[in-house]
């Protein structure tokens, strides 16, 4: 599916969320790996997992990653950049990390950090939405140092760089995704986001 197939189904007068999530966020090969034996991106997330353990000792499923974004799904979802396409020269494979004990663990990190308001306001809005960014606190703590480290340290053929966003849950993830369409058919419509 390209960008014009979702377009299409954003702006469909039988609009479904649930069957957008389906057919473009939940199933196909990413648009990354494709062309590759099919156990690359297997051994992709595999990878990651292994990095994560070793770093933060939280064993994942390679099911508890997913790579999302342009990278899956060959172009940007997100309202500021609708349909721009992934390029490997330039674009990151983003990958969702869902992982309970890892949220619980660095959102008590960060209750006991001394956070400014400004940031703090930042992270309480992501965390309401169950997720951590790690762009904004990779320095306020100590887990958000070492997640770097595994990012920051990942390369790839595939793309610029490999950068990772924490969801407390599987839910959390799909709601994100949902912002994202919404936001997209908004935009698509010239409705005010």
């Amino acid at each position: 599916m390209a960008f014009p197939d979702y377009k299409d189904d954003l702006l469909a007068s039988d609009f479904d969320i649930v069957r957008i999530l389906d057919r473009y966020f939940h199933s196909g090969q990413s648009v990354c790996f494709i062309g590759a034996p099919p156990e690359v991106e297997p051994n992709f997330k595999n990878d990651i997992a292994r990095r994560i353990h070793n770093s933060l000792g939280v064993k994942l499923h390679s099911f508890q990653l997913i790579l999302c974004g342009s990278a899956h799904l060959g172009f940007s979802p997100v309202p500021e950049k609708l349909g721009k396409p992934f390029d490997s020269s330039s674009s990151d494979i983003d990958v969702s990390v869902v992982s309970t004990e890892l949220f619980d663990r660095w959102w008590a990190e960060l209750q006991s950090s001394a956070l400014l308001p400004p940031l703090l306001t930042r992270i309480a809005d992501d965390l309401f939405w169950g997720f951590i960014n790690p762009a904004i606190v990779k320095n306020v703590s100590q887990i958000g140092r070492k997640w770097w480290d595994v990012f920051g340290a990942m390369g790839t053929n595939r793309a610029k760089g490999v950068r990772g966003r924490l969801y407390r849950d599987y839910w959390a993830m799909q709601n994100y995704h949902m912002v994202a369409i919404d936001g997209g058919r908004k935009k698509l419509l010239g409705m005010r986001m």
